[in-house]
């Protein structure tokens, strides 16, 4: 997926503005819940917010102040260490290996929610893709780019996560690699996770070989986010490599690849020349009488 997006610290200081008006919102509308031993809060009484998490305040410590909620499920995205981490209550509960966009077409910093599950989809390229690429659109099924799950996301730079076909891409430690949409490795897990259903249950829904999707119970906010110091599983800090620390001349390259590339199918192609075929040995000329040679095509 061709898309435009800034890498860089703009839209995460965009992003981190925007972040707690939105989590706040979902964490106090659905899942925030009284003990029956307390007293109903009063109407226009402003809710606490629950203390942070041991691995929240870990984030914080590393200089990662996103407003994760404490109560509730988001997922992460880290671009440099191509990784996604699934959050609930402030604690992960999966981590999964991703495939993000090229520095030519550079997967976003953003926030958009996750509002529902498409199951067996299909692959429409981008007029871009056709353009400079040849796509052509993919049926559902095994060789589908999307491979069987799409998280549906509510932005305008049409980005989302999804399945692949192309499963040993993960095995790869640079894996900056797609049009700018996020290939998930757990994609399974995560389906499963979003829904509140059993990976039993989303392969039922897979093998109905049918195209469609079902909504979530509350939408999850996702976090594309470009951090180069990130912390791993142990907490531990990590450098990874700027990835799109040189995503203008690797732009540059593309559109001359691309531009190269539309010259060489616009050139007229030379006549075809009949191939002249050598004359059959009188040994094996059928005789007049005999009904002619039927040619294959």
């Amino acid at each position: 997926m061709v898309v435009e997006g800034q890498a860089g610290n703009s839209v995460r200081d965009i992003a981190s503005g925007l972040v707690p008006a939105v989590v706040l919102v979902l964490g106090l509308s659905g899942c925030v819940t009284a003990s029956p031993t307390q007293p109903a809060a009063v109407a226009g009484e402003p809710q606490e917010e629950p203390a942070p998490t041991a691995y929240l305040q870990m984030l914080r410590s590393h200089g990662i102040n996103l407003a994760i909620p404490a109560r509730g499920k988001f997922v992460l995205v880290n671009i440099p260490s191509h990784e996604l981490i699934a959050i609930e209550d402030g604690e992960p509960v999966l981590r999964s290996r991703v495939v993000v966009g090229k520095p030519a077409l550079r997967t976003p910093e953003l926030l958009s929610p996750i509002f529902a599950v498409r199951f067996n989809p299909a692959w429409v390229p981008t007029p871009a893709m056709i353009r400079n690429e040849g796509a052509v659109p993919m049926p559902p099924g095994p060789y589908n780019p999307l491979g069987r799950l799409v998280f549906e996301m509510d932005n305008d730079q049409f980005i989302f996560l999804h399945d692949t076909n192309q499963k040993g891409l993960f095995r790869q430690a640079r894996r900056a690699l797609s049009h700018g949409c996020v290939r998930v490795e757990q994609a399974r897990p995560l389906a499963a996770w979003a829904l509140g259903v059993s990976e039993r249950e989303i392969d039922r829904m897979i093998a109905t070989g049918r195209t469609y999707s079902v909504p979530l119970a509350q939408e999850v906010p996702v976090f594309l986010g470009y951090y180069t110091r990130f912390p791993d599983q142990g907490g531990q800090l990590v450098s990874h490599a700027d990835i799109y620390a040189n995503w203008e001349a690797e732009e540059r390259a593309y559109l001359a690849r691309a531009n190269a590339r539309r010259r060489a199918l616009a050139k007229p192609r030379p006549p075809a020349v009949p191939i002249a075929r050598p004359e059959a040995p009188a040994s094996v000329i059928p005789p007049p009488s005999a009904a002619p040679a039927v040619e294959a095509f």
